[in-house]
């Protein structure tokens, strides 16, 4: 038995082998509750054991035991909310579990991760004045650069980690990070709502009546589900954190697209045999 952070434990039954790709019987525990029981790599077995460590006698009695008081918020993140961390896949969708100063300890993709603020996590929506302190900045927040010596006003088009490419009216565009950016001073004009029910690539249709039911990968840790429905999208992963998209289709190729934030758009590639591949490994359909 292995304990993992916010009273989260793991029992291996039993494993084919220790290549990285043997299949290990995993059964998942909640503050000592049976939960689901499922398959995983021998490798994801060992990845989770960086975050977990063999259950003592004391947690295996009092599984809550032991844990610090919860911090009640921080960077204003609090516990429970929904955020944005930085993953191999880039900012991905998270949830909050517990904070320590400017470190985070999240559900993302399944796994229990600790991101640290601002580097790796930031809040959904617009970026406020403290993140902007801390060199956090959104698509389309208007700053000022510098660019050699000289600070102009410019817009932020790209990001990529902590650095942002800028747009310079008149002068192009320039890869900048925190220490050159800083909030614009010019007048502010309210940014438009983001337009919904827009294909986001030319010869996209909707996924409505092409693309329908539960999909899902029945993995054990990192597995997750995909409803489709009338045109909508919905991703669940282990956690049961729901995470809803616009579907788009074209030929064999699937976008899971976010009007309000493309950067979390999921592409999505229909196999031969009517599986789905996703970023996150293949998924079948399992129900209507």
């Amino acid at each position: 038995m292995y304990q993992c952070p916010a009273a989260q434990s793991f029992k291996v039954l039993s494993c084919a082998g220790a290549g990285k790709d043997d299949l290990c019987d995993i059964q998942a525990y909640n503050a000592g509750q049976a939960g689901s029981r499922g398959k995983s790599t021998h490798q994801q077995v060992m990845t989770m054991l960086q975050i977990c460590h063999p259950q003592t006698a004391q947690e295996a009695q009092a599984p809550g035991r032991g844990a610090a008081a919860p911090q009640t918020a921080s960077n204003g993140i609090k516990p429970g909310d929904s955020v944005e961390v930085v993953t191999g896949f880039g900012w991905t969708p998270a949830k909050v579990l517990a904070i320590n100063g400017n470190s985070y300890r999240v559900l993302a993709n399944g796994v229990q991760v600790t991101k640290d603020y601002p580097a790796e996590v930031r809040r959904l929506g617009a970026a406020s004045a403290q993140d902007h302190a801390n060199g956090q900045y959104r698509l389309g927040d208007r700053t000022q650069a510098n660019v050699q010596g000289q600070w102009l006003e410019g817009k932020v088009i790209a990001t990529l980690g902590r650095e942002y490419q800028v747009e310079i009216p008149g002068k192009g565009t320039v890869w900048a990070g925190p220490e050159n950016l800083r909030p614009s001073t010019a007048a502010q004009v309210a940014p438009a709502a983001p337009k919904t029910g827009v294909p986001p690539r030319p010869g996209m249709t909707s996924c409505a009546g092409r693309i329908e039911g539960r999909y899902a990968n029945t993995a054990g840790f990192g597995s997750f589900t995909i409803t489709f429905r009338s045109g909508k999208a919905t991703s669940t992963d282990i956690g049961g954190n729901p995470d809803v998209f616009e579907c788009w289709v074209s030929g064999d190729k699937i976008l899971l697209h976010k009007p309000e934030d493309p950067n979390l758009d999921v592409p999505i590639d229909i196999n031969n045999d009517g599986t789905l591949q996703t970023p996150l490994g293949e998924i079948r359909k399992k129900g209507n």
